[in-house]
């Protein structure tokens, strides 16, 4: 049976109307009709309302509705891509501090190519940002602490990365000279 049909059913045995289970389930009137008549689905959370409102099971509710249950298989939980940007970033970060520490590489070696690839990478970031839809998600605080990742990403590496590129330049020319 469809999910429609056993919520009609089930909200009939309640003696319910659709006005009323909508004021239940805090939404509208057309979405309940929209159920019973199979022209949409319900979320996962409104099934598990709708369990717990007439006091059926979800596998009651849901057996034999087979474009439900695919709904559902495709719903599976994933990581946004921020989530993804900070787990997998902590991961690795993570992972390389235990190869750095266990193999006795020296921190001076990380020092000299770390921060070029951090400079790209976050450069490479911004150019593939929808700035567009970022703008819009952004608020004042977000653009306040942006500034403040920006300056802690350049200025230790203008610090670093200029005098070591122009000591590079001058060293490389004097051996023209020589």
């Amino acid at each position: 049976m469809r999910i429609g049909d056993q919520l009609q059913k089930q909200r009939k045995l309640h003696d319910m109307s659709q006005n009323e289970l909508a004021d239940k389930l805090n939404i509208s009137r057309q979405s309940i009709s929209k159920w019973e008549n199979g022209a949409t689905l319900p979320s996962f959370s409104n099934v598990i309302a709708i369990s717990d409102l007439f006091g059926v099971s979800l596998d009651e509710l849901i057996r034999g509705d087979e474009e439900l249950m695919n709904k559902f298989e495709d719903d599976k939980i994933r990581l946004s891509k921020t989530e993804t940007i900070f787990t997998v970033g902590l991961g690795i970060v993570l992972i390389g501090l235990i190869i750095i520490y266990s193999g006795g590489i020296s921190i001076a070696s990380i020092d000299n190519w770390l921060p070029d690839v951090g400079l790209i990478s976050f450069f490479c970031f911004i150019a593939n940002i929808n700035w567009r839809m970022f703008n819009k998600s952004l608020n004042k605080k977000a653009v306040f602490f942006g500034i403040l990742l920006l300056v802690a990403v350049l200025v230790p590496f203008i610090m670093h990365g200029v005098p070591d590129l122009l000591k590079g330049f001058t060293e490389g020319t004097n051996l023209y000279n020589k």
